[in-house]
């Protein structure tokens, strides 16, 4: 497989991974590297409490495009833009407004024994105050659909 296919698997594995609730191996993605959400940065132990309080195993979908990736040698650089969809209290995942959030990844990659693995990734919304008001709607929604609908979540 070619580095750039990596590259974009990793990418696309990010999501992939928190979206199947797939915590620990989410965290795995950031080992040798941080997170970057609002202005914070988070590495380690510090990322792994901050994220696991605010995730709800499939409560989301995040989505990937515009992806342009510079490859240089054992590093790399991606910008993606992103939407992430959000369930509603029924179920159903909403790409409409209030239920999306839209933002760009910045991402720096390194290739260490042969595997690419994030540097840093900066996460960036384009509205902020608005990102947080769904990201709490988000939570609640996620909530009352898992009571009704806990089989969804095994």
């Amino acid at each position: 497989m070619s580095d750039y296919d990596e590259i974009m698997n990793l990418i696309a594995a990010y999501g992939h991974i928190y979206d199947d609730g797939r915590l620990e191996e989410w965290l795995e993605l950031y080992e040798h590297g941080s997170y970057s959400f609002f202005g914070k940065t988070f590495k380690g132990k510090e990322l792994a409490d901050w994220i696991i309080p605010v995730s709800i195993r499939g409560a989301a979908r995040h989505v990937n495009f515009n992806i342009a990736i510079h490859i240089d040698g054992n590093k790399a650089t991606a910008k993606s833009d992103f939407v992430t969809v959000a369930r509603d209290p029924t179920g159903v995942l909403k790409a409409d407004i209030p239920e999306a959030l839209w933002g760009r990844y910045d991402d720096v990659f390194e290739k260490v024994d042969g595997k690419w693995r994030f540097v840093s990734r900066v996460d960036t919304m384009d509205n902020e105050e608005m990102a947080v008001k769904v990201w709490d709607r988000m939570r609640a929604n996620a909530g009352v659909h898992m009571e009704r609908s806990a089989d969804l979540y095994k």
